[in-house]
């Protein structure tokens, strides 16, 4: 407590008077602490179709006895071993960290994958289909009278890109009718309407189809409903959904016996999709799809 005061005490003179006091800093430069940073983590904090953001956290903590200028931290993010950065920036310093405290700061680097392309276009295919990244990070924290503390970090990966994938119709939406003998009349009671998917993942990742579900309408009726498999798909792996659900003698009133027994009717598909993803931050991804023949 006795040191505190009394640095606080020079510190505080050395601003007040006209000498820089470098003689009574000096005394004290051995007793200073360095603040402790360090880097976290670096994880993607968001991932859409389109771009992915990427985010740092550092922590400092403050081992002075006085409290100190918020960190002031510069970053650079490179793909592969192109010299020219994807982006660079600062995070300016701002406020002050107690004494003896600690905070983190989180450092986000968003880009989007058309800037990441043309970076990259003349890179081999392998590359520009798997490249990676390398982000620096420079953190600096004055301390009046005793200088500016520097630290780097540098943390590399792989980046994910993400593409819609391919959905479409592997076998048509048919309808398979049940009969039963009403009044000596073979009459359609029932029966079910089958169709399947093909979704094939475009991504550079594998991804797990979390869930899809859809509307199909047939002649004004709409029928609603969800896969019931979950397939894992390796990157550019496609995967067949099946789907098969009941319909009463009402629907097929309502459709028409001659639609239904025609075989190529029309029909309108939509729905929603929704890929598992395998990260910290991130755990899925999903849009929507329309269909029709």
């Amino acid at each position: 407590m006795k040191r505190k005061l009394l640095l606080i005490a020079v510190v505080l003179m050395c601003g007040l008077m006209f000498t820089t006091c470098d003689f009574l800093l000096d005394l004290f430069k051995d007793k200073v602490e360095e603040p402790e940073v360090t880097l976290e983590s670096v994880e993607f904090s968001e991932i859409s179709f389109t771009g992915i953001t990427l985010l740092s956290s550092i922590k400092v903590k403050n081992n002075v006895s006085v409290d100190i200028p918020f960190p002031k931290i510069d970053f650079d993010l490179n793909i592969l071993d192109i010299d020219t950065p994807l982006l660079t920036g600062s995070i300016p310093s701002g406020g002050t960290l107690k004494s003896n405290e600690s905070t983190v700061v989180k450092v986000s680097t968003p880009f989007t994958y058309a800037n990441l392309i043309n970076l990259i276009s003349a890179m081999t295919d392998d590359k520009k289909e798997n490249p990676t990244y390398k982000i620096n990070l420079t953190t600096y924290i004055p301390v009046q009278g005793f200088g500016d503390f520097s630290f780097q970090f540098s943390h590399d990966g792989n980046i994910p890109q993400m593409r819609v994938p391919d959905i479409t119709v592997a076998s048509r939406p048919s309808a398979s009718l049940t009969y039963s003998n009403i009044l000596g009349i073979s009459t359609p009671t029932g029966g079910k309407i089958d169709f399947s998917l093909n979704v094939k993942n475009n991504s550079n990742i594998a991804v797990l189809v979390k869930d899809l579900s859809y509307n199909l309408k047939i002649a004004g009726t709409t029928f609603t409903g969800g896969a019931t498999q979950k397939p894992n798909l390796t990157s550019k792996d496609t995967g067949l959904l099946t789907f098969s659900f009941p319909i009463t003698a009402a629907n097929i009133t309502s459709i028409g016996l001659t639609v239904l027994t025609g075989g190529n009717f029309n029909y309108e598909l939509t729905g929603n999709y929704m890929f598992g993803l395998d990260f910290p931050l991130v755990k899925e991804l999903g849009d929507s799809f329309t269909l029709r023949n």
